[in-house]
Formats: C-alpha cells, sequence, structure tokens
C-alpha cells in the first residue's frame, strides 16, 4: 500500500473495501464444495451415541444421491454474499479505524480494534444476512430443490377472505391469490400481497441473532491477523534495516503469499473454535422445509424421515436451538461438524485474506481508474 500516496483518505477506504471483496469472493467460490459438506454436517440432527458421519462419508452420499452439482447449490448467493459482506464490513471496519486513529492521534489498540471490528460486522450482518440465509438453505436442499415447501405462500389474508386463494387445502398450501374483483377484495390483495412479502423477509432473517453475535469471530479473526501483521511486518523491517546498516532501507508494505496465509489460518482457527457453537446454531435456525423431490433423491429423504430433523429447530431462539441440540445429541453436539469447519473456514480464510493483501494494487488502479472517468 505504498503507493496510496495520490489517493486521498476516503478513497483509500475504498481501496481496502474493494481489496477485501476480491479476497472474500475468490475465497467463497474456491473451497464452496467444501462449505457445502460441512453445512450438511451442521443440519444432520443425530441421536446422542449414534455414529455421526464424517466429511467423506457425506461428499460419497451427496455425489451419489444428488449428483456432483449438488456440491455448488447455491454458489451465486454466497459469492454475492462473501462480496458484499467482505466490501462492506471492510468499509466500515477501515473507516471506523481511520476515525477514530485520527482523533486520537495514535493507532488503535487490541481492545478498540476488537470493537470497531463488532461493530462494523453487525452493520454488514443487518445488510446482507438475506444472501446468508439463500445460500444456506440451498446448500442444505441440494440442486434439485426448490429448499422450501408451499408453506411459504400459505398465509391467510388479513381480511378473512377478501383476497381468497384458489387451490387451498386445509392449511392453506399450494393456495393462490385470486384477482381481485371488487375495491375491497383490490385492497385486501395489496395488504395481503404485503404481509406475504414481510413473512418472506423476516424468514430471510432466521438466525440473526446468531449471526450477530457470531460478529466476533471475524472481529477475533481480523484483530489477530492485523496485530500480528503488524508484528511480522515491523520485524522484517527491522531486519532489513539492519542489513542495510540502518540507512536506505526499503519500506515493506506487504506481507508475503506465505506469511499472510500462515496470519490467516492461524487466526480463523482461533476464531472459529471460540465461536463454533453459535455457528451450528445458526445453520440450524435457518434449515429450510425439505420437499421430496424424484428417483433417487425420494428414496435418499425417506430414509432420513424416521430420524430427527433440521427443520424442527426452525425459527426457534438461539438459546432453545444449542438447549435442543444438547437434549438430542449431548454436548458434543454443539461441536458437530467443527473438523469440517475448520478445514473450510482456514483455508478459505487464509485465502482470502492472500488474495485481498495482493490485491492492493488492482484496487488502487480500479479507484484512480474511475476518478479519470
Amino acid at each position: 500500500m505504498s503507493k496510496l500516496s495520490p489517493l486521498s483518505d476516503s478513497e483509500k477506504v475504498f481501496v481496502e473495501a474493494l481489496a477485501g471483496a476480491f479476497g472474500g469472493l475468490a475465497g467463497a467460490v474456491a473451497f464452496y464444495p467444501l462449505d457445502t459438506i460441512k453445512t450438511r454436517i451442521q443440519a444432520a440432527v443425530d441421536v446422542e451415541g449414534q455414529r455421526r458421519k464424517t466429511w467423506t462419508d457425506v461428499f460419497n452420499d451427496l455425489v451419489e444421491n444428488e449428483g456432483p452439482w449438488a456440491l455448488f447449490a447455491g454458489v451465486g448467493a454466497k459469492g454475492a454474499h462473501s462480496m458484499a459482506s467482505s466490501f462492506l464490513y471492510f468499509l466500515a471496519f477501515s473507516s471506523l479505524r481511520r476515525r477514530v486513529e485520527a482523533h486520537s492521534g495514535k493507532k488503535i489498540g487490541v481492545a478498540a480494534n476488537l470493537a470497531i471490528a463488532m461493530l462494523a460486522g453487525c452493520c454488514n450482518v443487518l445488510v446482507t444476512e438475506p444472501l446468508d440465509t439463500l445460500s444456506t438453505r440451498r446448500q442444505i436442499c441440494g440442486a434439485d430443490d426448490d429448499g422450501e415447501t408451499s408453506g411459504s405462500s400459505s398465509r391467510m389474508s388479513f381480511f378473512g377472505g377478501g383476497a381468497k386463494r384458489h387451490g387451498a387445502g386445509e392449511n392453506g398450501k399450494g393456495a393462490v391469490l385470486a384477482p381481485p374483483k371488487t375495491f375491497a377484495d383490490l385492497v385486501a390483495s395489496a395488504v395481503d400481497r404485503v404481509a406475504l412479502a414481510a413473512s418472506e423477509w423476516g424468514r430471510l432473517y432466521s438466525g440473526v441473532g446468531a449471526s450477530l453475535l457470531l460478529t466476533v469471530n471475524p472481529a477475533i479473526q481480523y484483530t489477530c491477523f492485523e496485530q500480528a501483521r503488524r508484528r511480522v511486518i515491523g520485524g522484517l523491517q527491522r531486519r532489513a534495516a539492519r542489513k542495510n546498516g540502518g540507512a536506505g532501507a526499503k519500506k515493506i508494505a506487504e506481507l508475503s503469499v506465505s506469511d499472510a496465509f500462515v496470519l490467516g489460518a492461524a487466526s480463523k482457527a482461533v476464531a472459529t473454535f471460540i465461536t463454533y457453537p453459535l455457528v451450528r446454531a445458526k445453520v440450524l435456525a435457518k434449515a429450510p422445509e425439505r420437499k421430496d423431490a424424484s428417483g433417487k433423491r425420494r428414496e435418499h429423504l425417506r430414509k432420513e424421515k424416521s430420524a430427527p430433523r433440521a427443520e424442527s429447530f426452525r425459527g426457534k431462539s438461539l438459546p432453545a436451538v444449542m438447549r435442543g441440540v444438547v437434549e438430542t445429541e449431548g454436548a458434543a453436539g454443539l461441536y458437530k461438524g467443527l473438523q469440517a469447519q475448520l478445514l473450510k473456514t482456514v483455508l478459505a480464510a487464509a485465502f482470502s485474506l492472500t488474495v485481498k493483501e495482493k490485491s492492493f494494487r488492482t484496487a488502487m488502479l480500479v479507484v484512480l481508474l474511475m476518478n479519470r472517468l
């Protein structure tokens, strides 16, 4: 970042956010099959004492029953979520950090860095949570399922029949809003559609409580990474100064690929282990209702019907989900899938931070080109 001098402070913040977005997108897409496998493991509910499937078992079952493309179900939503999430997070984090440092006149400490990272994470979650929910549902349901039953369109009209539904069963499933015939029907239909849209948006924010609490995860990760990064760069700078006799040493502005990868992996591993029970609870809270499809998929789902289903936790509060997991699977169930989570998140985070570290010049060129247009 030594060549960012032609840019203003606001443009430097934008460069930081843009580089973070490049890194987030690269990490999400590169390791997406692993992400799908770990989500399937987290969404599976077992009875305490029952043998749990490894990530290789889940991979084999998924490919055999649903096909290899199921590994990439929801990759579009995940890519959009990761890019938007990383951009917003680094934009908020860099802006807040620069303001605080400008006000105090010195570099912020670990505590302030952690608080700023959590605040930036909360802003990010409130904007991007629907994309996270969509990608999680697609990962659980697979490539041959839309992830939801027709129950999402089964809400009854607020006016008790002003906007009636055709084809509705006893529970209203499969119902479609009837065309309004009178002005009262038109008003009822409009209100009904607004209610349905609000309900759907509410469902897209399932598990938002866990997501807000999980802002401590990237906060821990990026705080550990930034502190370690400063120490490593400082050490490299001092070593270079000693080699040159204390004069004329070139300023080091970024980590090497290997250093960035190792620091990114270590920081993410620490954050993931601390916050994993919240990760498992969030996935279960977002679990969709799965429909029987055709062929092998139907047989696969039929075998699961006697076992506990993830959708039994759907829409429950965070304490209720965690309590249900402990009652069903034991305390160890809170850490079910930790191995797959560490494998995916550590590799993806290290790769993302490496791409981010090496994307500053590209992001700076983009900003400079935009300034000339």
